[in-house]
């Protein structure tokens, strides 16, 4: 069985002098020291607990602190993105109200023009079919249907005077362009004037000419009928126009027989 070592002389000493020195100062106090050491020690513990709480009252109050400063920087820059939102705003604001302005004007423009616009629609329309009545006989069925639908849009109020006036002015242009152009189109008749079918060729307002598989005329304006032409040239040069105007040949010079002025 081991035995405990015994300190040296040294470490004896110490430790001699360590377990004195309380009892000691506890014997020279005596019982009322005794009570006063432990109400210093108390009162020590005491008021390290109090620095404690207060350390941590002051650490909460701190962290708080932070917390309002940031909400309160976090409201300063929301503030500051609310008043350039309300300056937007304001000037989008702005300018609606003149672009409501200006389309209030429009509107008042075009209503008082839109009292101005049927009667000239109506207008238009009769020189339309005056038009058709003084012309040769071409594209009939086309520009009667024309006019058929634009005196129907007319009557019609679910459309705009604008509109109506728009559609009317189209077939002026259309009506303006056969003044300019050659154009051909198949007729359910022969050129005698009897059932049968032959090919119309438009030079312009200058000529309406027929060709079919056996003949060729001309359209008289003054008698308003068809001439029948001898000439067996007359009827290779309306053939070889009605090919032109179908895109069928390059355009070139043509010579075909006109009215006497």
């Amino acid at each position: 069985m081991g035995r405990t070592p015994f300190p040296g002389k040294g470490d004896a000493h110490l430790f001699l002098k360590k377990v004195c020195v309380p009892i000691f100062l506890l014997a020279l106090a005596g019982p009322a020291g005794a009570d006063e050491i432990g109400d210093a020690l108390d009162a020590s513990l005491a008021a390290q607990r109090a620095a404690r709480e207060s350390q941590q009252r002051i650490d909460a109050l701190a962290a708080e602190t932070r917390a309002l400063h940031d909400r309160r920087r976090a409201a300063e820059w929301q503030a500051l993105q609310l008043t350039a939102y309300a300056g937007q705003l304001e000037q989008e604001a702005a300018v609606e109200e003149q672009r409501r302005a200006g389309i209030q004007a429009e509107l008042a423009r075009v209503t008082a023009l839109g009292g101005e616009l049927l009667p000239l629609t109506r207008r238009m329309l009769a020189g339309l079919e005056a038009q058709l009545a003084r012309d040769p006989p071409f594209l009939q069925d086309v520009r009667r249907k024309r006019i058929a639908d634009i005196g129907a849009m007319l009557e019609d109020p679910t459309h705009s005077a604008a509109e109506k006036f728009r559609r009317a002015l189209e077939a002026w242009r259309s009506e303006a362009e056969y003044g300019h152009t050659l154009g051909a189109e198949d007729a359910a008749f022969d050129c005698a004037g009897g059932a049968g079918a032959s090919r119309l060729v438009r030079v312009g307002r200058v000529g309406l000419y027929c060709v079919d598989a056996r003949q060729a005329a001309r359209w008289d304006h003054a008698a308003r009928t068809w001439i029948l032409l001898d000439d067996e040239d007359d009827a290779e040069e309306i053939a070889r126009a009605a090919a032109m105007a179908r895109g069928k040949t390059q355009a070139g010079l043509l010579v075909l027989p006109v009215a006497k002025p």
